[in-house]
């Protein structure tokens, strides 16, 4: 088997990025609003029930009748 190789050629732009002046803005933060933090509400509730019911199936004892 005879592998030759193809010269390839490259082209690279030059690539510009614009950094904000007052830093990166990566999130909403407080400006996230009563819907956001409802959904962040419910959904620590919905996890800190579904542990305590873990925890209380496992503390159960199975009754032999």
């Amino acid at each position: 088997m005879i592998v030759t190789e193809t010269p390839t050629t490259r082209t690279t732009t030059p690539r510009s990025s614009k950094t904000p002046k007052e830093g990166a803005d990566t999130g909403s933060g407080g400006d996230a609003g009563p819907d956001g933090r409802m959904f962040l509400l419910a959904g620590s509730v919905l996890i800190m029930a579904a542990g305590a019911g873990g925890l209380l199936l496992r503390r159960r004892t199975v009754s032999k009748g």
